[in-house]
């Protein structure tokens, strides 16, 4: 792995402002040319609030680490689209970040938007799979899979290559298949429990053909099966309990109104379930740490 070269007009000053406390991470200019972008300029994605971004990825993964591990060096982001997670981590801590993406395009917009962050120098940038990464076993402190492996297929193999390249941590994020109703695809209830060609004909009959995408969801189980060398440490979502959730929530955003009461009250029945709160979650996401060789 090597560190890719900035372009010249890259090399800036990072886009810290002096506002660089929570929730304030870039100046307007910096936002501006992030908009500009090849690739991302196009996306569904151009028009959100960065700094609201930044500030999500920051409370959602980059705290929780730095709890149990104050000062990481290595940090991995694998199927890091454009680098948000990437970056946040660069912006916060000192640790040196690998980047995997499977699409060029998109690996070399996360490169520019880096550079123009200022952070780029401390990245790492591989154009790769999930199911075979060039990234040395335990090479990293912590990796990081979000919303990625349901784009992949249910193969154990993937999941092992993320916990190969780990000495400690990982943390993996994906919509649960037990969940009767899923963001990702048509958002038709149990549509993701029928075979592909029923999800089709599903879909089409409520004019959501163009939103069947046929990702492929993971249970639990099959995530606990695969990752034996692991415990899981976290016992709501990625966060170690659900005090840090709550606490972390006005950085996160979400629903307000009734929509909002509703998703906090079964939060809350989730987490009083303590460990068997994941099955009956919308999202698997967990931290996961290695066990004792």
């Amino acid at each position: 792995m090597s560190n890719s070269t900035l372009l010249a007009d890259e090399t800036d000053e990072p886009a810290l402002t002096e506002a660089s406390a929570p929730g304030r991470w870039l100046s307007d200019d910096a936002i501006a040319r992030i908009r500009c972008v090849d690739h991302f300029r196009n996306s569904e994605y151009a028009g959100l609030d960065l700094n609201a971004v930044i500030d999500s990825y920051v409370h959602n993964f980059v705290e929780p680490l730095l709890r149990v591990q104050p000062e990481p060096a290595v940090v991995a982001d694998i199927g890091a689209g454009y680098g948000w997670l990437a970056c946040a981590f660069a912006l916060r801590t000192k640790a040196r970040v690998v980047v995997v993406e499977y699409g060029e395009a998109r690996l070399e917009a996360a490169r520019r938007i880096a550079g123009i962050l200022g952070v780029a120098e401390r990245m790492e940038w591989i154009n790769a799979s999930i199911a075979s990464l060039p990234i040395p076993d335990r090479s990293v402190d912590a990796a990081y899979c979000i919303e990625v492996i349901e784009h992949t297929g249910i193969d154990p193999a993937y999941l092992r290559e993320l916990a190969r390249i780990t000495r400690d941590v990982l943390v993996i994020t994906s919509p649960n298949k037990l969940f009767p109703v899923i963001g990702h695809d048509t958002e038709l209830p149990f549509c993701h429990w029928l075979p592909l060609s029923a999800r089709d004909v599903y879909a089409r009959l409520f004019r959501r053909a163009h939103m069947q995408d046929n990702n492929l969801f993971w249970t639990p189980g099959r995530v606990f099966a695969a990752l034996h060398d692991f415990r899981r440490t976290s016992s709501f979502l990625q966060f170690e309990d659900y005090a840090h959730y709550r606490t972390a929530q006005p950085h996160i955003g979400g629903r307000g109104g009734l929509l909002g009461l509703c998703k906090r009250i079964y939060f809350k029945a989730v987490a009083a379930l303590g460990p068997y709160g994941i099955y009956v979650s919308p999202n698997i996401a967990s931290t996961y740490r290695r066990s004792g060789d």
